[in-house]
């Protein structure tokens, strides 16, 4: 008995296979107790850490920005956002993208200054990394693409898409690629869910189309971090998966389906400082499974399971760590490390 009791503890405190691996290092937050009907408000919508990987910008539920120390694990509040969707961090800037009422606003957390970048009621919206472009989306068949300077941000063009973009609008760290995915729904027909990936330099059309098929949408759209994959989930017939392609010549590089959850609920780009060719993708559901997928091949090199689901999950810029979001109001910190390359 005791050794199965070691024997657990050591899956626990340290997740490994082929080479990468997830080691527990601590906790951030007071564990709650999980709510039946809807989460909690302390559990993290959406989290990132800042450049130097010190801090990390947690929403809340409620919308309370927090903004945790990961040497003293101490939390001060920052804001209050009650925007649910539109809420985009720039860590080359330390700046957010956030809708409060009617304004689209550039919030510098470092000295709190903003900037108005426009008004009306967008859903959807992306920053490159050094916080100069941004693409915002009302939710219909077009998106707008802005460069950001500081005194006067400035609409430059807008993109004419296929359907409404209903499943989000992401934007790649270098500003070159805009992702849409855009949805419909029709009696007889069911759902409609595409992703269009466009170069930033042109409106004319996109450079890639990808035909989902009839699923019922989608709660993540990342590039990596150079741009080279994109990454989404799906839902269909009340199970989740996950697909990622190569951005440049729309190779399908990973399609899993048939998971248990419903949705998953997060996905996260290790960071890749070589630049090479692999990326490992993170992934939490909610059934409380984390799994971490080596692309190309498709390969799960880390799997577990937590008795909650997972709301959110984001690398630190300097790949040390990852931080996982419980619907029990916790964050979890694990230091990550990936096989030799």
């Amino acid at each position: 008995m005791k050794k199965i009791a070691l024997s657990f503890l050591f899956c626990l405190l340290c997740l490994s296979a082929h080479g990468a691996s997830l080691e527990f290092t601590f906790q951030l937050g007071e564990k709650q107790n999980p709510r039946l009907d809807r989460l909690l408000p302390d559990v993290p919508r959406y989290m990132a850490f800042n450049k130097d990987s010190t801090k990390l910008i947690a929403k809340g539920m409620s919308g309370i920005l927090v903004e945790w120390d990961i040497y003293s694990r101490q939390k001060q509040e920052i804001g209050n956002i009650q925007a649910k969707r539109l809420f985009v961090y720039a860590a080359g800037t330390n700046q957010l993208l956030i809708q409060k009422e009617d304004d689209v606003t550039i919030l510098n957390l470092g000295d709190s200054n903003k900037t108005q970048v426009t008004k009306g009621q967008y859903e959807s919206g992306s920053l490159s990394a050094d916080g100069t472009l941004a693409v915002l989306s009302k939710g219909e068949k077009e998106f707008e693409f802005w460069q950001l300077v500081k005194k006067s941000p400035e609409q430059v063009k807008t993109f004419q898409t296929t359907l409404p973009i209903r499943n989000g609008l992401t934007l790649s760290n270098d500003g070159k690629y805009i992702a849409a995915a855009e949805g419909s729904y029709r009696d007889g027909e069911g759902h409609r869910t595409i992703i269009e990936i466009w170069d930033a330099k042109t409106e004319k059309q996109p450079m890639r189309v990808f035909n989902t098929g009839e699923i019922l949408g989608v709660w993540n759209l990342i590039f990596s971090g150079g741009g080279t994959m994109l990454a989404v989930d799906t839902q269909l017939n009340a199970k989740s998966g996950i697909r990622v392609w190569d951005t440049k010549t729309g190779t399908q590089l990973l399609n899993k389906s048939g998971f248990e959850a419903y949705w998953t609920r997060a996905l996260a780009f290790a960071p890749n400082e070589n630049s090479n060719s692999t990326e490992y993708l993170a992934s939490g559901d909610e059934k409380g499974n984390l799994r971490i997928w080596k692309i190309p091949g498709g390969e799960s090199v880390v799997w577990e399971t937590y008795p909650t689901g997972i709301q959110a999950l984001a690398f630190s810029p300097n790949g040390e760590y990852l931080a996982v979001a419980l619907w029990d109001a916790t964050i979890q910190i694990f230091k990550w490390k990936k096989d030799a390359q």
